[in-house]
């Protein structure tokens, strides 16, 4: 992209966006990097590096801290290393391995995350860290850049041997220094260095009585510093030691960068890297501190731009802390219906900032940014963008501001394509209006005939009517507030704006025979064109309002039909899961059953018919037979009832009066107590309670489920005993029972028992007579059946059916 004049930057707020970056960079090549900073030519470095800078956003906001410290510069030092034989200082050391642990943890940090982010894992794939000369210079050297007495075997003795040599000098030297005081020779009581070397102060008059030579003077002269002949030995051995220590630290060094020499290249290929990750981390940082995202790149030249926001602006208010008034969002579209938009509206309306944001988030996108607008956005790369803004009169060259204007307009004509942007703020000013208007419509016209995407404001009402009449131009304006009198600073798209001159002097005080004055001298036709947009304008901004008080009830009903449809949805997954329960309680129920009965037969036989046993096995399978009937009705009422949870009318016909929810009881939950499962409507009862969760039964079902997941709505229940009479329109099943059995080939007490089971349901049914066909075989069966009848309180009497009905084969039981 190139950029026209060279102050286009500086014109739009780019320079604020730039200055802000430094602030971010940790290091001098960083700074580096943002001052050689160059708009992109091609789309596919503008998708890696805005992938790159994405993914670092995404670091810096949801991830672990990313390792990036200790950017430093060291290319002087890898230059001094280069040549044979030469050292570089302890410091430069220390610098290179924070460079080296530096591009070791970024590296690391990156390959363990590639896949959530692939275009970072990608550049810094070329980092190459040195574990081994890392390791050998922290051995070297320690962080004050001292070097350290492990950094050779050699050192370490030589170290030993000074301290301990050190140690006899002192000694001597306090010695001395004893004799002296106690002389009356010495001025202090602690020896002291000059020029290197240990000595004790003597006055001046007594130095001939100390043997030694003297090394110094005081400032007066009343005191010599004096090396006493016995330390003479020592002294020299502390010297030569020390002397040996910087050789062997000599060498050290050379060694070090000898094996840095041989490493020299991807040293500086780590620190191009580090460069550029300096860079696109202060590129993040700007990103997430603007809350600016990656568009979508457009290919076709399209801008949609959805509530972009000026950068300048938003980093102004940042400095404020918040304070002042929020930054008002832009939102348009160019280059797509039509490629020039005409703005117009007052003066300090927002017409100029609403075009420098659509050209400064050009450039953003341009120098690889995040643009602070919604993700949904659309913004092309430009081959040029050309600005023509501000006043350029200049006194050295002689032109004037309508010249400077031409000049610029010259050579946009000559160089503009349909994939530049072009900028022109107040075209047609600087000049006789109709005659600047006419030239500003010319110029207009022919951007437009090359598909250039241009955006310029103006006043002229000719270039509003120029727009509405012209294929692929379009007006815009500023909205203002007719009640205040005070702009809004929001962009309305096909709407032409007015000045507002004569309101906003009204405003700031002018008479009103001077404006009734200016109206006259404007003329009824223009003054009826203003009052003609100006109430377009206040009908577009009614609109408007009304427009977005319907986006904001159909996001409420959207948002409410969500709800209810999740709480549909957890209904009927809740009434999936109560049946599935219900079904496998009934299934559980008749296996109950089953075993049961055949656990009782297997008692009668076992009983071997004594009258006794099986009476009572009897009576046990008829109490268990309608328990197993009372629970599967139950269950199939649960199933029923949570399919349809209110029904329309009660029986009887009248309206069903809805049971309240039960209310939310208070203390904590107790055996017995009544509780709601989740937000369903179903309630059971709280029959154990075993760690964290809870057993309950609700109707026929028992469930053990999660405490968390119980509500309490009461407490234990009263017994009730509830009397259901049957319907007169519903003739009970009882009363379809058979008046005969037919016993043959049964065994006797299997004949006992269906004999017990038929005269029950007969006068269940309110039978008088019976019918028992047993057959004549030996006559065991009748006697036996005859003896059992002979007992039975519910049989007035029995004999044997007439011949026509069965004679001996038959018995006929008259009931009670």
């Amino acid at each position: 992209m190139k950029l026209y004049p060279s102050a286009a930057t500086s014109k739009l707020g780019f320079d604020h966006v730039r200055s802000r970056l430094h602030s971010h960079v940790m290091g001098p090549l960083g700074h580096e990097r943002i001052d050689a900073m160059r708009p992109a030519d091609s789309l596919g470095w503008l998708r890696d590096e805005l992938a790159a800078v994405d993914e670092l956003q995404d670091a810096f906001r949801f991830d672990d801290p990313v390792p990036l410290h200790d950017l430093l510069d060291i290319r002087s030092v890898l230059k001094r290393a280069q040549p044979e034989d030469a050292r570089v200082d302890p410091e430069d050391l220390v610098a290179v391995r924070k460079v080296l642990q530096t591009c070791r943890q970024v590296r690391r940090y990156v390959a363990r995350r590639n896949e959530a982010y692939p275009t970072l894992h990608q550049r810094t794939r070329r980092l190459t860290p040195l574990p081994d000369i890392e390791e050998r210079i922290r051995e070297i050297v320690d962080e004050d850049g001292r070097v350290q007495d492990d950094a050779s075997s050699e050192l370490r003795r030589i170290r030993r041997l000074i301290i301990q040599r050190q140690a006899d000098l002192r000694e001597a030297l306090n010695r001395e220094l004893r004799h002296a005081v106690g002389q009356g020779y010495a001025t202090e009581d602690q020896p002291t260095i000059r020029n290197g070397r240990m000595v004790i102060p003597v006055r001046a008059e007594a130095k001939r009585k100390v043997e030694g030579f003297v090394q110094d003077s005081s400032a007066s002269g009343q005191t010599v510093y004096i090396e006493p002949a016995a330390c003479l030995h020592l002294n020299n051995e502390v010297r030569e030691l020390k002397s040996d220590e910087r050789r062997e630290i000599d060498r050290i060094l050379r060694a070090m960068t000898q094996r840095l020499r041989g490493q020299l290249a991807p040293l500086r290929q780590n620190v191009r890297i580090l460069s550029m990750l300096d860079l696109l981390q202060a590129k993040a940082k700007l990103a997430n501190e603007l809350d600016a995202v990656v568009p979508t790149l457009d290919t076709e030249g399209v801008v949609e731009l959805r509530n972009g926001r000026h950068p300048a602006l938003l980093l102004h208010r940042l400095q404020q802390d918040g304070d002042g008034e929020p930054v008002v969002p832009l939102t348009l579209t160019l280059g797509d219906a039509y490629q020039t938009l005409l703005i117009t509206g007052p003066n300090a309306g927002g017409k100029t900032v609403a075009m420098k944001t659509v050209g400064v988030l050009a450039l953003m996108l341009a120098y690889g940014l995040p643009i602070p607008a919604d993700d949904t956005s659309r913004m092309p790369v430009f081959d040029q963008v050309f600005v023509d803004i501000g006043d350029e009169q200049s006194i050295e060259e002689d032109l004037s501001t309508f010249s400077s204007h031409i000049s610029n307009l010259q050579y946009v004509l000559q160089h503009a394509t349909d994939r530049s942007l072009v900028l022109i703020d107040e075209a047609g000013t600087g000049t006789d209006p109709d005659e600047g208007g006419a030239l500003a419509q010319a110029m207009l016209e022919r951007l437009n005939e090359r598909q250039t995407r241009t955006i310029a404001t103006t006043h002229h009402g000719t270039l509003k009517v120029f727009a509405h009449q012209t294929e692929g131009v379009e007006n815009g304006s500023m909205e203002f507030d007719h009640e205040t009198l005070r702009p809004t600073y929001r962009f309305q798209p096909a709407v032409p704006g007015s000045s507002y001159a004569f309101e906003i002097a009204e405003r700031m005080g002018l008479a009103p025979d001077l404006i009734g004055r200016a109206r006259t001298l404007v003329g009824e036709q223009k003054a009826a064109l203003e009052d003609l947009i100006t109430t377009l304008e206040q009908r577009t901004q009614t609109l408007a309002a009304r427009l977005r008080e319907a986006d904001k009830t159909l996001q409420e009903a959207q948002h409410e039909k969500r709800k209810y449809k999740e709480r549909l949805q957890k209904s009927e997954k809740e009434r999936a899961e109560i049946r599935q329960q219900a079904l496998e309680e009934a299934e559980r129920i008749v296996n109950e059953a089953n075993a049961r009965i055949e656990r009782t037969i297997r008692e009668i036989k076992e009983a071997e018919a004594e009258r006794e046993a099986t009476k009572q096995a009897r009576e046990r399978l008829e109490t268990f037979k309608e328990t197993v009937g009372d629970s599967l009705d139950e269950a199939e009422d649960a199933v029923e009832t949570r399919r349809e949870p209110s029904a329309p009318a009660a029986q009887n016909g009248a309206e069903a009066a809805p049971e309240p929810p039960a209310a939310q009881a208070t203390g904590p939950l107790a055996v017995g107590d009544r509780v709601r499962l989740d937000e369903g409507a179903m309630t059971g009862e709280v029959q154990a309670l075993e760690n964290g969760e809870a057993v309950i039964t609700a109707g026929a079902m028992r469930m053990r489920v999660d405490r968390k997941r119980l509500t309490k709505v009461g407490g234990p229940t009263k017994q009730q005993v509830t009397v259901n009479r049957t319907s007169s329109g519903d003739e009970p099943a009882i009363a379809q029972a058979s008046r005969s059995v037919d016993l043959r080939g049964y065994r006797v007490e299997e004949a006992l028992t269906a004999v017990r089971r038929h005269l029950d349901t007969a006068m269940a049914a309110n039978l008088a007579q019976v019918e028992i066909l047993h057959g004549k075989g030996t006559g065991a069966l009748r006697e036996a059946i005859h003896e059992h009848l002979s007992q039975e309180p519910a049989v007035a009497s029995f004999r044997e059916a007439p011949l026509q009905h069965g004679g001996s084969g038959v018995t006929l039981v008259d009931l009670a």
